[in-house]
């Protein structure tokens, strides 16, 4: 196992980078009417997802590195919620829709598991 000595070493951040990365992508399927609502909060979450990893990351205490990365997770949880939606609103093809959800439970498992690091030690840089 490598040793992770900086942020961009975290698997759980590279992965929720990409998801942040596919939202982007995607929000161009979603129409005007969506500029305020799903499009603002959908991208607002992509952008947390990464930033509350790296936060808790950076931290040097288990209790403060514990609430970000639930924080983090917490945000992915409204990005399920928000992509689902647009589903059900026929903005996303099914094939968008699945592979954002694929992401979704990769980086869910990932946050998971900082999470349940937290409880062990605290990650060395």
């Amino acid at each position: 196992m490598n040793k992770i000595k900086k942020l961009q070493d975290l698997n759980a951040w590279k992965e929720s980078v990409k998801l942040a990365q596919l939202i982007y992508k995607n929000l161009k399927l979603l129409p005007r009417s969506e500029d305020y609502n799903i499009r603002k909060h959908l991208s607002s979450c992509a952008r947390n997802i990464p930033g509350n990893i790296a936060e808790g990351f950076g931290r040097a205490y288990f209790r403060e590195s514990k609430y970000f990365y639930h924080v983090a997770k917490g945000s992915l949880e409204e990005i399920n919620s928000d992509v689902s939606l647009a589903y059900a609103l026929k903005y996303f093809p099914k094939d968008v829709y699945l592979n954002i959800q694929e992401q979704i439970e990769v980086v869910g498992k990932l946050i998971s598991g900082l999470i349940n690091s937290t409880k062990k030690v605290k990650i060395s840089r």
